[in-house]
C-alpha cells in the first residue's frame, strides 16, 4: 500500500567489472569483516551421508573476504611514472604511515563505489585518488575559493555539469552526483588535452584555461607542452606529483611496507529514493542507523532535510542497514509524510516564538510553508525543518556547513594607484600575508593597477585560513600551542569552544586556523 514510498533505485556498483570481484560479507571501515558460519548439514546416519551430500555442504562454504586494496593493484596504468617531484612527495607521506592509515579509513566508504564507476567508464583507477588530494576524502570540505565536496567543484563548474545547488541541497557535496560530474569533468578534460591524463588532472586543479595558456607559452619559446615542463601556479606543481605519490603508495602498498586497513571488495552502500518531505534525522532513527555514518553519506541536505519542492530524493543507506530501513519506512503511520516533524500553533505564538523554540528562522518557516505573511491560526500545523529539535551532535553538523558558507563572504577589491598588500590588508582589518594566501601570491609581489584580489574583511577572515587539526601532546598548554603556531590563546579557546582556565589533555584534537 505504501511501496511507492520507497524504492530501491539501484545497488550502486552491483556490476562491477571483472576486476572488481563480488562476495556477501559487508563492508568494514577498519577492518575484515568476520566470516559467517557454514551452514548446518542434513541429519544423517554417518552410513548414508552421500557424495552429493558431501559436494553441496562444500559448495555452501562462504567465500574467502576479498581486499579491495588487491584487486585495485591489478589495474593500475599511471603509477609507473618516475619523477624527482613524485619521489620526493613519495618519501614525506611515507615517514607518517598513520596518516596514510587515517586517510584510507576516510576513503572506505566511498572507493568501492568511484572504483566501479572509473571502470564502467575505461578510465584509470588513479583517478580513485583525486578527493584524496582535493579534499581528503571529507564530504563536509570547503575551500577558500568556493570549492566544496569530495571532488571540490566550484560552484559554476558545478552547474555546468548538472549538480544542482539551492538554499536545501547542495549537489557538489552530494556523493553519486558529484562523482557522475567529476568523471564526466574529467572525460571532456580528457578529449581536450587528447588523451594526456596528466594535463588532464593538472586542468581539473586548476582550470583549462591556465594549462592552455602554460602551454602556449611554452610553444612560443620553444620548450616542450607535457606536465613536468609547464610553469603553473604553485598549487597545482604540488598537486600532480601528490596525485601520483599517493596512488602509487595505496596501489602498491606492500611494496612500501605499508599494512593498509582491510577494505572488503562490496558495495558500502545502496542508492534509495524516497518522497519529499522527509526529516534525516528521523530517518536515521526509523532505520536505527549511526547518524554520523549517515550523515557523511548524505551530506548535500544543508538543513538535514528535503522540502516537498523536491518530489522525489535519493539517499544513501549503508548496505547492512537497508532492509531495516526499508521496514521503518514502511512501518510510518498511514498519512504521515517520511519522519516529518510537525508543530501546531498554539493560542500566543507567533512565527518569531516557534522559530526560536525550534533552533530555525522565520525566514526558513516562510520558505518551508509557503506562507506570504507573519499571520497564523491557532490549530494551524506547520513542518518544521531538519534541525527543530535537534541534538547538540545534529547542531554541530549544521554549525560545519554554516561556517563553510561564511568562508564565501570575501570581497573582490581593484587595485589602485599606490596600493600595496600592507595597505589593501590594513584597509580590510587583515595582515598582507593572508591577502597574498588567498590570491596564491607572492607576498612581495608588485601589484597591478586594475588586479582584482579576493579579500575576506576581519570578521570573516578565519573561515579563510588555512585549517589544521593538532592532537595536544604531554606537556602542552594552551599558551605553548599558541605560540607554536603564532596566533593568541583567545583565537585559541574561541575556535575551540574552550576559555582560557580549560584543561587540555594528551591525545585532545583542537582546531587552528593559520
Amino acid at each position: 500500500m505504501y511501496m511507492k514510498r520507497i524504492a530501491i533505485v539501484s545497488l550502486l556498483a552491483l556490476t562491477a567489472c571483472s576486476s572488481l570481484q563480488k562476495n556477501d560479507s559487508e563492508i568494514t571501515d577498519n577492518h575484515k569483516a568476520s566470516r559467517s558460519e557454514p551452514l548446518p548439514t542434513p541429519d544423517l546416519a554417518q552410513d548414508e551421508v552421500s557424495p552429493e551430500v558431501e559436494l553441496v555442504t562444500k559448495d555452501l562454504t562462504p567465500a574467502q573476504p576479498i581486499n579491495l586494496w588487491d584487486e585495485l593493484s591489478k589495474e593500475q596504468t599511471l603509477t609507473h611514472i618516475s619523477n624527482a617531484r613524485v619521489a620526493s612527495h613519495q618519501k614525506r607521506f611515507l615517514r607518517r604511515t598513520d596518516h596514510l592509515i587515517e586517510r584510507a579509513n576516510k576513503a572506505a566508504p566511498y572507493l568501492h563505489y568511484i572504483i566501479t564507476e572509473l571502470e564502467n567508464r575505461g578510465m584509470p583507477v588513479e583517478l580513485a585518488f583525486t578527493p584524496m588530494v582535493e579534499s581528503n576524502f571529507d564530504p563536509l570540505a570547503h575551500s577558500v575559493v568556493q570549492a566544496a565536496g569530495l571532488w571540490q567543484f566550484m560552484p559554476r563548474t558545478a552547474k555546468g555539469f548538472g549538480l544542482k545547488i539551492d538554499q536545501w541541497y547542495d549537489g557538489r557535496r552530494d556523493v553519486v552526483a558529484s562523482t557522475h560530474a567529476a568523471l564526466d569533468y574529467y572525460e571532456y578534460l580528457n578529449k581536450l588535452f587528447d588523451g594526456d591524463w596528466l594535463l588532464t588532472v593538472a586542468a581539473y586543479n586548476v582550470g583549462q584555461g591556465n594549462v592552455l595558456k602554460a602551454m602556449k607559452r611554452n610553444r612560443r619559446q620553444g620548450k616542450p607542452t607535457d606536465y613536468w615542463s609547464l610553469k603553473l601556479p604553485r598549487e597545482t606543481m604540488r598537486h600532480v606529483p601528490k596525485w601520483i605519490a599517493l596512488s602509487n603508495i595505496f596501489l602498491n602498498a606492500k611494496n612500501f611496507g605499508v599494512d593498509l586497513p582491510f577494505i572488503e571488495n562490496t558495495p558500502a552502500f545502496k542508492e534509495v529514493t524516497i518522497d519529499a518531505p522527509a526529516n534525516l534525522m528521523e530517518l536515521t532513527k526509523i532505520a536505527n542507523i549511526d547518524k554520523n555514518v549517515f550523515y557523511r553519506l548524505n551530506p548535500a541536505y544543508n538543513k538535514l532535510f528535503i522540502p516537498e519542492e523536491h518530489g522525489q530524493a535519493k539517499i544513501l543507506v549503508p548496505t547492512k542497514n537497508v532492509q531495516h530501513f526499508q521496514k521503518g519506512i514502511m512501518d510510518i503511520e498511514p498519512g504521515k509524510a517520511l519522519g516529518l516533524l510537525t508543530y501546531t500553533v498554539k493560542s500566543g505564538d507567533n512565527l518569531s516564538t516557534i522559530a526560536k523554540k525550534h533552533n530555525t528562522s522565520v525566514t526558513y518557516l516562510k520558505s518551508l510553508n509557503k506562507l506570504n505573511s507573519d499571520f497564523l491560526k491557532i490549530g494551524q500545523i506547520l513542518k518544521m525543518p531538519g534541525f527543530a529539535n535537534a541534538s547538540e551532535h545534529e547542531l554541530n553538523f549544521m554549525a560545519t556547513l554554516d561556517k563553510n558558507r561564511q568562508r564565501r563572504r570575501y570581497q573582490t577589491y581593484r587595485v589602485r594607484s599606490g596600493d600595496n598588500l600592507w595597505s589593501i590588508g590594513k584597509r580590510f582589518g587583515v595582515s598582507s600575508a593572508q591577502v597574498a594566501r588567498w590570491n596564491n601570491i607572492n607576498k612581495n609581489s608588485t601589484l597591478r593597477i586594475g588586479q582584482r584580489l579576493k579579500v575576506w574583511p576581519k570578521r570573516y577572515s578565519q573561515f579563510a585560513s588555512a585549517k589544521t587539526s593538532y592532537k595536544v601532546r604531554s606537556g602542552d598548554s594552551l599558551s605553548t600551542i599558541a605560540r607554536k603556531f603564532k596566533v593568541k590563546v583567545s583565537d585559541l579557546t574561541k575556535w575551540n569552544r574552550l576559555n582560557k582556565r580549560s584543561i587540555i589533555r594528551p591525545g585532545q584534537t583542537l582546531t587552528i586556523y593559520h
